[in-house]
Parts: C-alpha cells; structure tokens; sequence
C-alpha cells in the first residue's frame, strides 16, 4: 500500500527579460570560472614586499657620525686658533672662497689653497691646489699632489723657510705674515687609545713638581 501524496502547484515568479538575461549572465560567469567546460585564467600572485623603503647607504666603519670631531688643526702662527674637523673634507682657502672652512685674508693664499679630506679606507691625505706652495714638516707637497697626513704633522701654507723669510724682508709684504703654521691632530688615535696615553696637545699635562730635598745633616 502507497499512500497518495496530495498534488500540490507551486507557481515560479516569472522573472521580465532583463532579470532573466542577469541571471543568465551570472550563470555563465560562475561556470566560466569554476571549470565546467569554461576557461579558466591563470592569476600569479606578486609577493607583498611591504612598503617601498629606500636601503640605507652603506658605510665603512669609519664614517662618523654626523657633527663628529675627527680632527683637529691647531694654527700655531700668526694666531694661535683651533679649527675642529666635522665634515670629511676640509678646505683651506682665501676669504673669497665661501665654500672654504679656513679662511685666510691674504692675496698670496690661492682660493682653494689646499683640501684636507679621508678616504673611504680611513687615511686622511692632503691635496695641494696652491701656486705659491703647501708644506708638510717643511717640505713642499707639490701642486696636484697628495700627502698622508699623521698626527703631529705640522702644515704651513707658504714657504716657512728662514731662506723664504729673508727674501721677503723678514715678512709677507705689505704686513702680512710670512706663512701660516697648522698643526694636525687626528682626533680618533685618542678615542681608541688605551688609558694614560697621552691628551690632544691642546690640553696640556700639569707639569708634577720633584720631591722636595732632603735636610741637611747635621754638623758632627
């Protein structure tokens, strides 16, 4: 025995022309992309690299910081004067130069009269730009030449010389000095020294005092 289920009419929306040609639209997409007899696109996906930065500059491990002390030029003659040494490089020149760090009121001083500069590996080295002469502990460097600077070099733009000097009268002319006297310090020998090595010449040691004499004997 079957029993009858009761026939019951369910009656579909009719969809207008335009919802049917949607819906048949959206059929042919979802097939299209789910492989029943459409064609699939194949998508490669870029990693995400996160947001664009710009690498920092590599450096060799003795670029300093910025506003760093490196160095130190001591001017001995014709005024004493300290000229600390930021940048990497370091120009000596007349006072029309604006770009010069050292600037010397003299018409015999070249423009650029001489570039005191360190390498990447390190070396400070001195170029010689002048016409009338750049020395290092008394001898000529030679214009477009380059020198390897130690500390305790002395520097002197012109001739120092006593020969130089008699030439001149005794003096630069016009009451200028005969040259101009530096002395270099590299700044970093002291920052890596081991304790008691001795202070930058610009702070100089307190001179100790020999112990006081014995009294005398008396007299037998």
């Amino acid at each position: 025995y079957s029993p009858r289920l009761p026939s019951t009419n369910i009656s579909l929306p009719r969809l207008s022309a335009s919802a049917a040609d949607r819906a048949s639209m959206v059929m042919e997409v979802v097939l299209g992309e789910y492989g029943d007899g459409g064609e699939t696109q194949e998508l490669t996906q870029q990693p995400d690299t996160g947001p664009e930065t710009t690498p920092p500059a590599q450096s060799g491990g003795d670029e300093a910081a910025p506003d760093a002390t490196w160095g130190r030029l001591i001017c001995l003659a014709p005024e004493p004067g300290i000229h600390e040494l930021k940048q990497r490089q370091c120009v000596m020149g007349r006072t029309t130069n604006a770009h010069a760090q050292i600037q010397i009121d003299d018409a015999r001083v070249s423009s650029s009269h001489c570039k005191i500069f360190r390498t990447p590996e390190g070396a400070v080295q001195l170029l010689d730009c002048s016409s009338n002469g750049t020395y290092v502990n008394g001898k000529a460097v030679g214009k477009s030449k380059l020198h390897i600077l130690s500390s305790g070099d002395e520097i002197a733009l012109l001739n120092p010389s006593a020969k130089a000097h008699e030439a001149a009268g005794g003096g630069g002319g016009g009451g200028k000095p005969t040259h101009y006297h530096y002395l270099y310090q590299d700044l970093r020998r002291y920052a890596t020294s081991p304790p008691g090595d001795a202070p930058p010449p610009s702070q100089p040691q307190q001179r100790q005092l020999p112990p006081p004499l014995p009294p005398p004997l008396p007299p037998p």
